[in-house]
């Protein structure tokens, strides 16, 4: 049943858990990942939810706010590694910053005008009245709430391009940014952020939501139209779409687990950022990046550059070596991870870390400005034009081999941490798989720059040139693709999987492709261990 709860077997945890947890099942597990607060009819959901209410809402006073009319809240004064992102922000600091961590209670008021009069609002203060007194226990009281929440966020949706920071008009102009509905705009998304935040609270291991919030931070992060496109659409039509499927039941990820190839590829735009698009990010969104390197150090007990996460706030200069740190002062405690069996949130993850990828390849390789009269896509006579597109090429190939590098690292890393093998791995062995296979496809670039153009104003400002014909790069690519690609298919014909059969069927087409003597070897090598696991799991 969806209202027992999980055990706590973690000792040391930075997220607090519930007291006396009663023993629960396997199965009962499953149930709660599959969402415990998904119901369709909202209306009845409550046995007593038609009487009337005889508490009023009190609005709180409003937070303090400093001359832009941004709300001054606590702010770490100390650079930390792998912070408890579940604190409640208190006090006031002078740096005009948002707070890096998710709430854990409930907000007190809504900004949102229908919830404070009509059916939805007694509904409401009903779930929260509920939730308050007995919040370990009251499953309906919090699908009430987690509704509410993800119908407030699906008519957000149209909106949220105006806490971007996109130039030449996408957004509102200059005083629409710092005035009022920007404002109400950042509070209806903190109170929707507030409600999976308390959830989270009580119910440390409810994976399913944390999907969810994972996805709305990431839509709320994207800087480009590829990285909107990768969460399920840009505007209000993908996005609405994207919403549907978590009304449903699905859970956030599963528009980009429908096709494995969504979002896999290198986008031509990741490769033609420059370092005004890849710094573009506002506050806000810098708020929800950093929220989401949390998130993910204590779900899946990894920090960004792939150590283990480290329970506690350090300062850099005291960063310990977690392999040699036997002291009784100098030990850290390790965070394993609470969903580490979760493939959403590993794939969420590895979309992360190649926009991450893409950025910082942005900024670090600049591509170099073409001399007077460069004409591209022709035969160079000069030797001052040949010079500058052979050096052209070489800051292409960097970036390209930047991203890619991280980004395997960012699969392998999954693998190693039980992705390989936990439920629905097949979707990381496909994804995986089709990623390594995009590094030969043709890209069409000249359909971008209309996509980016925005981000240059003119004058030295232009777009940069694309990426000229680089024949000796793609061969030296295809070279390193194939033994990726065979280790890649040898690994994940071991594992038991959904769709084990076709991806046998797709090691073998691949080895005979390149040659047919060794892939008979090889096949009759990797046969019996493909049999092992197809056994196992039929």
């Amino acid at each position: 049943h969806p209202t027992r709860r999980i055990p706590n077997h973690t000792t040391n945890h930075p997220c607090p858990l519930p007291k006396s947890q009663p023993h629960q099942t396997t199965d009962t597990m499953a149930s709660d990942e599959q969402g415990i607060l998904l119901k369709e009819d909202d209306d009845d959901m409550f046995g007593e939810g038609d009487e009337e209410e005889e508490e009023e809402d009190v609005d709180m006073a409003p937070p303090p706010q400093t001359s832009t009319g941004a709300p001054v809240v606590k702010v770490e004064t100390t650079e930390t590694i792998n912070g408890d992102i579940h604190q409640a922000s208190s006090g006031t600091a002078a740096v005009e910053s948002l707070s890096l961590t998710i709430p854990t209670t409930l907000p007190p008021t809504s900004p949102f005008p229908h919830h404070n009069a009509g059916p939805t609002a007694d509904r409401l203060r009903n779930a929260m009245h509920r939730i308050t007194a007995d919040p370990t226990r009251d499953a309906e009281a919090w699908q009430a709430l987690l509704t509410e929440a993800q119908s407030c966020y699906r008519t957000l949706l149209p909106s949220l391009h105006k806490i971007k920071n996109y130039p030449g008009g996408l957004v509102a102009s200059a005083e629409d940014r710092g005035g009022a509905e920007l404002d109400l705009l950042g509070r209806k998304l903190d109170w929707i952020e507030a409600c999976y935040g308390a959830l989270l609270h009580n119910f440390p291991y409810a994976v399913t939501h944390y999907v969810q919030l994972v996805e709305m931070l990431l839509r709320l992060s994207a800087l480009t139209q590829d990285e909107e496109e990768q969460c399920g659409g840009g505007g209000g039509v993908g996005g609405a779409a994207n919403m549907a499927m978590m009304m449903g039941g699905a859970t956030a990820a599963d528009a980009a687990l429908t096709t494995v190839d969504q979002g896999v590829a290198l986008t031509p735009a990741s490769l033609l950022m420059n370092v005004d698009m890849a710094t573009s990010g506002t506050e806000r969104q810098k708020m929800y990046d950093a929220k989401l390197d949390y998130i993910f150090q204590l779900c899946l007990g990894v920090s960004l550059d792939g150590s283990p996460a480290v329970h506690g706030r350090i300062e850099k200069a005291q960063l310990l070596d977690v392999e040699s740190a036997t002291s009784a002062d100098g030990a850290r405690t390790i965070l394993g991870g609470l969903c580490k069996s979760s493939i959403e949130l590993w794939l969420l993850y590895i979309r992360k870390r190649s926009w991450d990828a893409s950025r910082a390849a942005g900024v670090e390789i600049a591509i170099p400005s073409p001399p007077p009269g460069y004409t591209p896509n022709v035969a160079q006579v000069s030797v001052i034009h040949q010079q500058y597109e052979e050096s052209l090429r070489v800051a292409y190939r960097e970036r390209k081999e930047m991203i890619r590098e991280k980004v395997v690292k960012a699969y392998e890393l999954a693998l190693d941490h039980g992705a390989g093998f936990a439920q629905n791995n097949h979707l990381m062995w496909k994804r995986y798989v089709n990623f390594v296979k995009s590094w030969t496809d043709p890209v069409n670039y000249s359909g971008t720059i209309a996509s980016i153009a925005m981000w240059y104003t003119g004058g030295s400002n232009l777009p940069p040139p694309l990426p000229p014909l680089d024949p000796a790069h793609n061969h030296s690519t295809s070279q390193k693709q194939l033994p990726h690609l065979r280790s890649i298919y040898q690994r994940g014909v071991t594992h038991p999987m959904t769709g084990l059969d076709q991806f046998w069927q797709d090691y073998e087409t691949f080895e005979r492709s390149h040659s047919e003597s060794l892939g008979s070897v090889l096949i009759a090598e990797w046969l019996p261990k493909y049999q092992h696991a197809r056994s196992i799991y039929l």
